[in-house]
């Protein structure tokens, strides 16, 4: 699904306490591992209530808790909805009746809350974000400037509105544009129908109701190719990201600006947005960066399937952000890479000119600058690029998350085969398996909406409510009982699905355990 921000309050943080060198490597090796696994979370109650609130409800809302709570204390606002809401026109019917809710309060008139600029509290947010190879010292500072402006772009396809609600709310009022590519085609080539196409309901919500903001301009692009492509899926995947960078430049991105690349399935949470428009990150500074390693990647929750279904596990590093003057076509075209320079057009750049596999030796020394990223570039890990945490006490090596990742959010298990079936890395038979055969995040997605033992699973869900967790949560899921009864349908939806759940990822041919279950007996029976 989608949102951010479920602590808000700008309470200072407990100063960082200092790590030994063995307990460094640990964390570094947990870090390469399992993308920082918060299997080491801890519950730990916190007295501290803070009073600044992260996010003030739409005007019909009646506020259930006024005690607002930062990410160190765990207080999360909780709101209703306690009035005739200010959009009345059609919504899509077959979101059921969670979705109406969630996709009526994301459409409600409200000012931008945390529009004023008030310096006290952005050098708090500041203080919060570091790199973990920087940890002792702060990645970031306030220095009385104003905000960066700041451009979201995203393929879309069959996104389920309860994410692209979701991070509408999360954003709401921050991005001068939100740019979106919709294909007729999947990665893998395969026909779809266009869903957002002028004209539509589908259209006139994303585009046209101020979903996003009433200042943010949304522009979507529908993208046809029917030849063949060479590189197959992920080239023609980086081929529609291509055009999210062109929708940039239309909606008038500059050298100065910073662009967020994400999928919609993916938002930054609003606190480190806001900290990503006014912290003095050195990677958004146009004066002195020099685009050697300008990207800043984003340590995402991951919610499986459901709000509920919390991994506690794993870390989603997207979305990716850079500076406008590092990115293609918004930049000085005098550092741009040719084709021949990159594995074929469209694709990432060839070792010799990365900068940890090659370290740019097929750079021209003399250019002070390197070379611009493409949206593949900025997709993928080509080096020159740092993760960014939240100081947060809850967490042994405090690495908090700064994102959110609403993966396998779907209204129908028809919807999620066909994704399974036709889309980045196809699994041809998805049709006629069980939701939980098709993939180990599908098998966990299950068991915890049908709370099923998951002990013989890679990862692990969130034990207990959402509402108990201590880190930030999505906005949305602060809508006062939301996030259960959102979790309930899709048990439903589940419990429903004609070909049951018998079988699961451990059923599978192609799981570790399925394939030694498969292997024939030799003449001996071992």
């Amino acid at each position: 699904m989608s949102g951010g921000g479920g602590g808000g309050a700008l309470g200072r943080m407990r100063r960082r306490s200092t790590f030994s060198f063995n307990e460094k490597i640990l964390g570094l090796a947990i870090l390469l591992i399992t993308a920082v696994p918060f299997i080491l979370h801890q519950h730990i109650v916190h007295d501290e209530v803070h009073h600044h609130p992260y996010h003030r409800p739409p005007q019909t809302s009646k506020v259930v808790n006024r005690n607002f709570g930062s990410a160190k204390s765990g207080g999360h606002v909780r709101y209703s909805i306690d009035g005739e809401y200010t959009y009345d026109g059609d919504l899509p019917a077959d979101i059921g009746e969670t979705g109406r809710t969630l996709l009526l309060s994301a459409l409600q008139k409200r000012p931008v809350w945390d529009q004023e600029l008030v310096p006290d509290l952005e050098k708090e947010r500041c203080d919060r974000y570091f790199v973990y190879q920087n940890y002792d010292s702060n990645t970031t500072t306030y220095k009385g400037r104003k905000r960066r402006r700041v451009f979201m772009g995203s393929l879309i396809a069959d996104d389920s509105w309860h994410t692209l609600a979701t991070i509408a709310m999360e954003t709401y009022g921050i991005y001068t544009a939100v740019a979106f590519v919709e294909s007729n085609r999947t990665q893998t080539g395969i026909p779809r129908k266009s869903r957002f196409v002028e004209g539509t309901l589908d259209h006139k919500l994303l585009v046209e109701s101020n979903l996003f903001g009433p200042e943010t301009e949304v522009l979507i692009e529908h993208f046809s190719h029917e030849e063949k492509v060479e590189g197959m899926g992920l080239i023609r995947e980086h081929m529609q990201r291509d055009r999210i960078l062109k929708l940039w430049k239309k909606a008038g991105m500059t050298p100065d600006d910073v662009g967020i690349l994400t999928d919609a399935d993916e938002t930054v949470s609003r606190d480190f947005l806001r900290a990503v428009q006014s912290c003095d990150f050195p990677q958004f500074d146009a004066e002195t960066e020099n685009c050697d390693t300008p990207k800043v990647a984003v340590a995402s929750m991951v919610f499986e399937g459901s709000p509920e279904c919390m991994t506690v596990t794993r870390k989603w590093m997207h979305p990716d952000i850079i500076l406008g003057k590092c990115i293609e076509g918004i930049g000085d075209d005098s550092f741009k890479l040719t084709d021949d320079e990159r594995h074929r057009p469209f694709a990432w750049r060839k070792p010799k000119f990365t900068k940890n596999k090659g370290n740019y030796s097929g750079w021209p020394k003399e250019k002070t600058t390197y070379p611009l990223w493409n949206a593949a570039d900025f997709r993928r890990d080509q080096g020159g690029f740092k993760f960014i945490f939240e100081d947060v006490s809850y967490l042994r090596f405090r690495m908090g998350h700064t994102g959110f990742h609403f993966h396998n959010f779907f209204d129908t298990t028809q919807q999620l085969r066909n994704k399974y079936r036709t889309y980045g890395h196809p699994v041809p038979k998805a049709n006629n398996m069980t939701i939980s055969e098709i993939h180990p995040d599908l098998d966990l997605f299950v068991d915890c909406v049908l709370n099923r033992n998951a002990t013989s699973n890679k990862h692990k869900t969130l034990t207990t409510r959402l509402e108990e967790f201590e880190g930030r949560i999505p906005i949305a899921y602060t809508i006062d009982g939301y996030s259960l009864a959102r979790h309930k349908e899709m048990g439903q939806i589940l419990l429903e699905d004609e070909l049951g759940h018998d079988k699961s990822w451990h059923d599978n041919p192609v799981s570790p355990v399925g394939k030694k279950n498969s292997v024939p007996l030799d003449e001996k029976g071992k």
